[in-house]
């Protein structure tokens, strides 16, 4: 398996380092930072942090992290993925950069400070000592300073995040610092996170794998009685639109997961060597298209994927239900070569075009309706949340009924978010609230937005901001001059 995967990567001639951190999605924010929202203290801060730290503890960076996405649903592919090697490295860097993800679904911005308060702050080294320092940036109301990453903005659909290998994590977080015991004695606590097992079977009855989409000639002998879903991805890179994929999850009329019941659970749409009934050129682009024949029922995007680095979509997720004998355009997904993956169902003659070869299916295509918000435990390489513009969203406290309000505004942990971990749950493992609208809106006009690449240089002490050392009461370095 690690050969493959060697090879792999071989094939695509360095492609993937040359794009893999575009964002950071994938990269924790560079130089000395911590997390800010106007208008709340130093408790919510250290709440939320707790509450990261345990929903991230089941991600994974490495050849083994599609390995619980998949396993969670009861799908056939742990045995392909057992023999992959997790990097300790790269699951470093992945926690770095998905603690930022969630709380950035919470509300928090990332905000830099220079490289001289930074080593100061970071010198005091026991998490107290570090809290006490950091709670003046914290709780300030009108600080002067520079965002490197805002709330949760859908930059998934919006095209600035890029899925791919964990990028560089430079300075820890002097967030993650000051409460670094709190979060580690939550997640021993909340023990492991596995993925449900599905239940033990009868002798000779096998579990169903992952659908896989169709082949070109599939098209010509479909069944009016079944259900089938139509995809196109598109984009001007070769090997960003060959190796992404979506997974999608059939969930229990509630919203929540299915793990086993003898149908197929899983269906993997596009990615590097599943099946197309069509594969066609408009200039640079490439035009891929996928049918896959799924069981009725409701439906979620958990997954969006690059080779095998998984961004699973368990902060929210959008979903659809399917009826017997329906075909359903989920869109056209055009790749960016620096981000994004925008879900566009709007044009049903391009369904059409697609389903050709099967009039029957083609006259009676219909736009897939979305509904946003579907949570569930996290697995994979990232974490965050995908919504289709436009869609209502789920509200799990009103018995599933669809709200006009943002999925950040109101994102709920998996329902079953600690019965398949060691221990009972711990009180913090709650609910994640206080989403982007309460996020400050420019956290005063006196901050100067500015977005930095993960690996990028740190800014510099006169931008990053003018809270000086006296305010922070740390002594000055030796041999450094005073404050102008």
């Amino acid at each position: 398996m690690r050969l493959f995967w060697w090879g792999f990567c071989c094939l695509m001639g360095g492609g993937l380092m040359s794009f893999a951190n575009a964002q950071s999605l994938t990269g924790s924010s560079p130089g000395f930072h911590y997390f800010y929202k106007a208008g709340v203290g130093m408790d919510a801060h250290d709440a939320d942090l707790v509450t990261c730290s345990v929903a991230i503890r089941g991600l994974v960076n490495g050849s083994d992290a599609m390995t619980g996405i998949a396993a969670s649903t009861g799908g056939g592919l742990l045995p392909a993925l057992v023999g992959g090697m997790i990097d300790s490295k790269e699951n470093r860097q992945g926690a770095a950069a998905n603690i930022e993800n969630c709380m950035a679904m919470k509300g928090w911005s990332v905000v830099g400070i220079s490289e001289e308060q930074g080593e100061l702050i970071k010198a005091l080294d026991e998490p107290v000592a570090i809290h006490s320092a950091l709670m003046p940036l914290v709780e300030t109301t009108e600080p002067k300073a520079v965002v490197l990453r805002g709330p949760f903005a859908n930059e998934l659909a919006t095209g600035d995040f890029l899925i791919g290998e964990a990028g560089k994590r430079g300075e820890i977080s002097l967030s993650v610092r000051a409460v670094r015991n709190r979060t580690d004695e939550a997640i021993e606590d909340a023990g492991k996170l596995k993925p449900p097992k599905p239940p033990k079977l009868e002798r000779g009855v096998k579990a169903p794998k992952p659908i896989k989409t169709m082949k070109d000639d599939g098209l010509t002998n479909t069944d009016p009685s079944a259900s089938y879903v139509v995809l196109r991805i598109q984009g001007g890179n070769r090997v960003i639109v060959k190796g992404t994929s979506l997974m999608l999850h059939r969930l229990h009329s509630d919203g929540t997961e299915v793990v086993y019941d003898g149908t197929p659970v899983t269906a993997i749409i596009g990615g590097y060597g599943n099946p197309k009934v069509a594969k066609t050129k408009d200039g640079e682009r490439r035009l891929y298209d996928f049918v896959a024949k799924i069981p009725p029922g409701q439906w979620k995007i958990a997954s969006i994927s690059f080779a095998h680095f998984a961004t699973d979509l368990c902060f929210g997720a959008p979903a659809f239900n399917i009826g017997e004998g329906e075909a359903l355009y989920l869109g056209d997904m055009t790749l960016g070569e620096t981000g994004g993956y925008p879900l566009d169902n709007g044009n049903l003659d391009l369904a059409k075009s697609i389903l050709t070869p099967a009039p029957g299916l083609a006259a009676n295509v219909q736009a897939a309706v979305y509904m946003n918000g579907f949570t569930s435990d996290c697995f994979g390489s990232y974490a965050y949340a995908y919504e289709v513009e436009g869609a209502a969203f789920i509200d799990f406290n009103e018995n599933v009924t669809a709200k006009n309000s943002s999925a950040s505004d109101d994102i709920v942990t998996s329902q079953n978010i600690d019965t398949n971990s060691a221990g009972d749950a711990p009180e913090h493992i709650g609910t994640f609230k206080d989403g982007a609208n309460e996020a400050p809106e420019n956290i005063r006009t006196e901050v100067k937005y500015q977005l930095y690449k993960p690996g990028e240089q740190a800014p510099d002490d006169n931008v990053a901001n003018d809270l000086n050392l006296r305010q922070l009461d740390l002594p000055k370095p030796a041999g450094t001059q005073p404050d102008n």
